[in-house]
Protein backbone atom coordinates (compact mmCIF):
# COMPACT_ATOMS: atom_id res chain seq x y z
CA UNK A 1 0.00 0.00 0.00
CA UNK A 2 0.86 3.49 -0.89
CA UNK A 3 1.21 6.04 2.12
CA UNK A 4 -0.69 9.04 1.62
CA UNK A 5 0.94 10.91 4.00
CA UNK A 6 4.50 11.80 3.92
CA UNK A 7 6.08 14.08 7.23
CA UNK A 8 8.80 16.09 7.73
CA UNK A 9 11.27 13.55 9.43
CA UNK A 10 11.09 10.81 6.60
CA UNK A 11 11.29 13.68 4.05
CA UNK A 12 13.87 14.59 5.61
CA UNK A 13 15.41 11.36 5.71
CA UNK A 14 15.20 10.86 2.28
CA UNK A 15 16.57 14.18 1.42
CA UNK A 16 19.85 13.04 3.24
CA UNK A 17 19.87 9.68 1.19
CA UNK A 18 20.10 11.61 -1.51
CA UNK A 19 22.96 13.78 -0.03
CA UNK A 20 24.96 11.15 1.10
CA UNK A 21 25.29 9.39 -2.83
CA UNK A 22 24.99 12.48 -4.76
CA UNK A 23 27.16 14.61 -2.14
CA UNK A 24 26.41 17.25 -0.19
CA UNK A 25 28.11 19.93 -2.33
CA UNK A 26 26.26 18.72 -5.40
CA UNK A 27 24.33 22.21 -7.31
CA UNK A 28 21.49 22.19 -9.36
CA UNK A 29 21.63 24.19 -12.07
CA UNK A 30 17.90 25.09 -13.00
CA UNK A 31 16.85 25.46 -16.92
CA UNK A 32 17.40 28.69 -18.63
CA UNK A 33 14.67 31.40 -18.01
CA UNK A 34 13.59 29.42 -14.62
CA UNK A 35 13.96 30.04 -11.00
CA UNK A 36 13.85 26.11 -9.51
CA UNK A 37 14.62 23.11 -10.75
CA UNK A 38 12.50 20.33 -12.98
CA UNK A 39 12.05 17.17 -11.34
CA UNK A 40 13.02 14.90 -14.34
CA UNK A 41 14.85 16.35 -17.10
CA UNK A 42 14.82 14.03 -20.00
CA UNK A 43 13.86 11.26 -18.32
CA UNK A 44 16.63 11.28 -15.53
CA UNK A 45 16.42 13.21 -12.28
CA UNK A 46 17.55 16.69 -12.27
CA UNK A 47 17.19 18.33 -8.93
CA UNK A 48 17.72 16.99 -5.02
CA UNK A 49 13.41 16.10 -5.40
CA UNK A 50 13.78 14.50 -8.29
CA UNK A 51 15.67 11.87 -7.15
CA UNK A 52 13.91 11.90 -3.76
CA UNK A 53 10.85 11.13 -5.66
CA UNK A 54 12.90 8.16 -8.33
CA UNK A 55 13.55 6.70 -4.64
CA UNK A 56 9.91 6.77 -3.49
CA UNK A 57 9.05 5.02 -6.54
CA UNK A 58 8.15 7.93 -9.42
CA UNK A 59 8.73 7.40 -12.70
CA UNK A 60 9.86 10.01 -15.49
CA UNK A 61 6.56 8.98 -17.14
CA UNK A 62 3.88 9.70 -14.47
CA UNK A 63 5.39 12.95 -13.30
CA UNK A 64 5.80 14.50 -17.23
CA UNK A 65 4.63 18.01 -16.99
CA UNK A 66 5.41 18.16 -13.31
CA UNK A 67 8.11 20.78 -11.93
CA UNK A 68 9.15 21.10 -8.59
CA UNK A 69 8.64 19.50 -5.18
CA UNK A 70 5.59 21.30 -4.94
CA UNK A 71 3.65 19.59 -8.06
CA UNK A 72 5.82 16.61 -7.56
CA UNK A 73 5.02 15.09 -4.78
CA UNK A 74 0.52 15.43 -4.48
CA UNK A 75 0.98 14.12 -8.23
CA UNK A 76 1.95 11.30 -7.24
CA UNK A 77 0.01 10.33 -4.45
CA UNK A 78 2.05 11.62 -1.63
CA UNK A 79 0.06 14.41 0.90
CA UNK A 80 2.93 16.13 2.53
CA UNK A 81 2.47 17.72 6.12
CA UNK A 82 2.43 21.50 6.45
CA UNK A 83 5.87 21.00 8.20
CA UNK A 84 7.13 18.49 5.19
CA UNK A 85 6.01 20.94 2.71
CA UNK A 86 7.83 23.75 4.12
CA UNK A 87 10.82 21.90 4.39
CA UNK A 88 10.18 21.05 0.67
CA UNK A 89 9.37 24.53 -0.64
CA UNK A 90 11.98 26.12 0.80
CA UNK A 91 15.22 23.05 0.02
CA UNK A 92 13.77 23.70 -3.53
CA UNK A 93 14.07 27.78 -3.50
CA UNK A 94 17.46 27.27 -1.96
CA UNK A 95 19.18 24.29 -4.33
CA UNK A 96 18.35 26.81 -7.00
CA UNK A 97 21.82 28.70 -5.76
CA UNK A 98 23.08 26.56 -2.75
CA UNK A 99 24.44 23.36 -2.59
CA UNK A 100 22.20 20.32 -1.68
CA UNK A 101 23.82 20.09 1.74
CA UNK A 102 23.44 23.62 2.69
CA UNK A 103 19.61 23.81 0.68
CA UNK A 104 18.50 20.63 3.48
CA UNK A 105 20.09 22.19 6.54
CA UNK A 106 18.76 25.60 6.28
CA UNK A 107 15.19 24.30 4.66
CA UNK A 108 14.93 22.18 7.87
CA UNK A 109 16.06 24.90 10.24
CA UNK A 110 13.01 26.84 9.24
CA UNK A 111 11.10 23.96 9.11
CA UNK A 112 11.46 23.73 12.38
CA UNK A 113 9.87 26.73 13.54
CA UNK A 114 6.61 24.49 12.88
CA UNK A 115 5.26 22.08 15.44
CA UNK A 116 5.20 18.58 14.58
CA UNK A 117 2.31 16.64 14.28
CA UNK A 118 2.26 12.47 14.48
CA UNK A 119 3.25 12.15 10.89
CA UNK A 120 5.88 14.35 11.63
CA UNK A 121 8.12 11.94 13.73
CA UNK A 122 7.00 8.96 12.27
CA UNK A 123 10.22 6.82 10.26
CA UNK A 124 11.42 3.99 8.50
CA UNK A 125 14.81 2.43 8.60
CA UNK A 126 15.94 3.80 5.03
CA UNK A 127 15.03 7.09 6.47
CA UNK A 128 16.60 7.05 9.71
CA UNK A 129 19.75 4.93 8.49
CA UNK A 130 20.48 7.88 6.11
CA UNK A 131 20.91 10.34 8.99
CA UNK A 132 22.92 8.06 11.46
CA UNK A 133 25.59 8.26 7.86
CA UNK A 134 24.67 11.77 7.37
CA UNK A 135 25.25 12.61 11.16
CA UNK A 136 29.07 9.94 11.03
CA UNK A 137 29.93 11.69 8.02
CA UNK A 138 29.74 15.23 9.96
CA UNK A 139 32.16 13.92 13.00
CA UNK A 140 35.75 12.89 12.33
CA UNK A 141 36.12 9.02 11.55
CA UNK A 142 37.58 8.26 14.45
CA UNK A 143 34.58 9.24 17.04
CA UNK A 144 33.92 6.31 19.37
CA UNK A 145 32.22 6.12 23.08
CA UNK A 146 33.32 9.22 25.09
CA UNK A 147 36.85 8.52 27.01
CA UNK A 148 35.40 6.90 30.50
CA UNK A 149 31.52 6.25 29.36
CA UNK A 150 30.02 3.23 28.28
CA UNK A 151 27.40 3.18 25.78
CA UNK A 152 24.90 1.18 27.15
CA UNK A 153 24.45 3.14 30.64
CA UNK A 154 25.19 6.87 29.05
CA UNK A 155 22.33 9.03 28.84
CA UNK A 156 21.77 9.96 24.84
CA UNK A 157 21.84 13.56 25.95
CA UNK A 158 23.39 14.79 28.70
CA UNK A 159 23.00 18.74 29.77
CA UNK A 160 20.95 19.05 26.69
CA UNK A 161 23.88 18.11 24.12
CA UNK A 162 24.21 14.62 22.64
CA UNK A 163 26.82 12.52 24.34
CA UNK A 164 26.46 9.30 22.01
CA UNK A 165 26.11 8.40 18.08
CA UNK A 166 22.43 7.89 18.33
CA UNK A 167 21.92 10.91 20.74
CA UNK A 168 23.52 13.01 17.47
CA UNK A 169 20.91 11.33 15.36
CA UNK A 170 17.87 12.13 17.73
CA UNK A 171 19.59 15.68 17.58
CA UNK A 172 19.98 16.22 13.78
CA UNK A 173 16.21 14.70 14.07
CA UNK A 174 15.92 18.08 16.46
CA UNK A 175 14.21 15.99 19.17
CA UNK A 176 13.45 18.52 22.22
CA UNK A 177 17.17 18.14 23.36
CA UNK A 178 15.72 19.82 26.98
CA UNK A 179 13.07 16.74 27.68
CA UNK A 180 15.25 14.55 25.77
CA UNK A 181 18.09 14.68 28.87
CA UNK A 182 15.44 14.87 31.69
CA UNK A 183 13.98 11.44 30.09
CA UNK A 184 17.93 10.24 31.09
CA UNK A 185 16.81 7.40 28.04
CA UNK A 186 19.92 5.00 27.19
CA UNK A 187 18.14 3.17 24.34
CA UNK A 188 17.24 5.21 21.26
CA UNK A 189 14.12 3.69 20.87
CA UNK A 190 13.16 4.05 24.07
CA UNK A 191 13.55 7.65 23.89
CA UNK A 192 12.09 8.43 20.19
CA UNK A 193 8.71 6.67 21.77
CA UNK A 194 8.77 8.69 25.17
CA UNK A 195 9.04 12.22 22.80
CA UNK A 196 5.88 10.58 20.75
CA UNK A 197 8.25 8.92 18.00
CA UNK A 198 6.77 6.31 15.53
CA UNK A 199 9.69 4.33 14.41
CA UNK A 200 8.90 0.93 12.61
CA UNK A 201 10.10 -2.24 13.88
CA UNK A 202 12.90 -2.25 11.14
CA UNK A 203 13.71 1.26 11.97
CA UNK A 204 13.93 -0.09 15.93
CA UNK A 205 16.19 -2.94 15.17
CA UNK A 206 18.54 -0.78 13.15
CA UNK A 207 18.73 1.70 15.90
CA UNK A 208 19.35 -1.04 18.42
CA UNK A 209 22.08 -2.53 15.96
CA UNK A 210 23.73 0.66 16.01
CA UNK A 211 24.32 1.60 19.75
CA UNK A 212 25.14 -2.62 19.92
CA UNK A 213 27.89 -1.98 17.77
CA UNK A 214 28.85 1.19 18.74
CA UNK A 215 28.67 -0.27 22.56
CA UNK A 216 31.34 -2.73 21.24
CA UNK A 217 33.84 -0.03 20.76
CA UNK A 218 33.67 0.19 17.25
CA UNK A 219 34.22 3.74 15.23
CA UNK A 220 31.23 5.42 14.57
CA UNK A 221 31.36 4.81 10.54
CA UNK A 222 31.84 1.19 11.82
CA UNK A 223 29.35 0.59 13.67
CA UNK A 224 27.22 2.13 11.12
CA UNK A 225 27.80 0.36 8.22
CA UNK A 226 27.64 -3.16 10.51
CA UNK A 227 24.01 -2.21 11.53
CA UNK A 228 23.09 -1.94 7.79
CA UNK A 229 23.90 -5.77 7.59
CA UNK A 230 21.47 -6.10 10.21
CA UNK A 231 18.69 -9.23 8.72
CA UNK A 232 15.36 -7.33 9.34
CA UNK A 233 13.68 -9.87 6.97
CA UNK A 234 11.60 -11.51 10.09
CA UNK A 235 10.40 -8.46 11.30
CA UNK A 236 7.01 -6.86 8.99
CA UNK A 237 8.13 -4.53 6.31
CA UNK A 238 6.42 -0.81 6.48
CA UNK A 239 5.74 1.70 3.95
CA UNK A 240 8.89 3.68 4.68
CA UNK A 241 11.28 0.62 4.86
CA UNK A 242 13.76 -0.31 2.53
Amino acid sequence: MTPSILGCAELYGRLRYVTNHAGAQRRTHPPAGTSTASAFDDHDPLGLHGHVLQGLGATPEYLDGFTGASAGYPAFGFRLTEKAARLAQLSEEFEASWTWGDAIRAAASLAHQIDNTEDDQALGDMALLAVARHVGRQHPPEMTPLTGWSPPDTPLFLDGYPATLFGHVAADLRVDAVTATCTRETRAITLFRSLGWRLTPRAEALADAVQHYEAKGLRWPDAIAAAAKTDVTHLERHNWDR
